[in-house]
């Protein structure tokens, strides 16, 4: 006697079976035709994510609206009827991890303008997003630094300098040749960037000086605010 059966996969428990079967949901409306819709989505503001999940359970918020839990520290938006969180913590949303593509590119780009718009009211309110390329796109589109990896001798005025275990505010830099030793050396005018790094090295503007020998080998990290490419 033979016997037809179909092959699934084993789960340890429900939790992990309802995972598997979200994403086969997410990756079924990422493959659907685009939906022509010009209502621009509403930003949702709630107490807890819980709330922002029942609301989105009783069909409250439509697909594509934005919700924003502060309490939570959690921001997101609606795949038809489930909240998913663009920001790292997600609470009672699915999170950022369970799309098949990023946020932006989701379903051939339909849920951009609500990604988009969901991560910068994270930006704005301090919270971290669960995509690192696209927490670096938005800070850039807002017009705020984004920590880079520089040449020691492309170090700027403004720009941020991370050293000495401390984030340090550049007010001045550039070449010179010590007095006493004869040595090129690269130097830095700086101060702590806040009362913590201030008090982490010196209070008030300080400086320090590198051997362009060595610096000309450097590589560092500045925080520093970039041109927006799209404006």
């Amino acid at each position: 006697m033979s016997s037809i059966h179909t092959e699934r996969p084993a789960f340890d428990n429900r939790q992990a079976a309802a995972a598997h079967h979200l994403g086969q949901a997410f990756g079924a409306v990422d493959a659907a035709p685009a939906v022509d819709d010009e209502t621009k989505p509403k930003v949702w503001h709630f107490a807890s994510s819980v709330d922002a999940r029942a609301a989105a359970d009783r069909g409250q918020v439509k697909d594509r609206d934005i919700l924003v839990v502060e309490s939570e520290r959690v921001v997101g938006f609606v795949v038809i009827i489930r909240p998913v969180a663009i920001t790292d913590r997600h609470g009672a949303f699915s999170p950022h991890s369970h799309l098949p593509k990023p946020a932006r590119e989701f379903c051939r780009g339909d849920y951009a303008f609500s990604a988009e718009r969901a991560e910068q009211i994270a930006i704005d309110l301090g919270c971290a997003l669960a995509d690192p390329c696209a927490a670096e796109a938005a800070r850039i589109a807002t017009g705020k630094p984004v920590p880079i990896e520089i040449p020691r001798l492309l170090v700027e005025p403004g720009d941020i300098l991370f050293a000495f275990g401390s984030r340090l505010r550049v007010h001045d830099t550039g070449t010179r040749v010590d007095a006493e030793t004869g040595q090129s050396e690269w130097w830095v005018d700086v101060e702590g960037a806040t009362e913590e790094d201030s008090r982490r090295t010196y209070r008030g503007r300080w400086n320090f000086a590198v051997p362009v020998e060595t610096a000309a080998w450097d590589i560092v990290t500045v925080e520093r605010t970039l041109e927006n490419a799209s404006a």
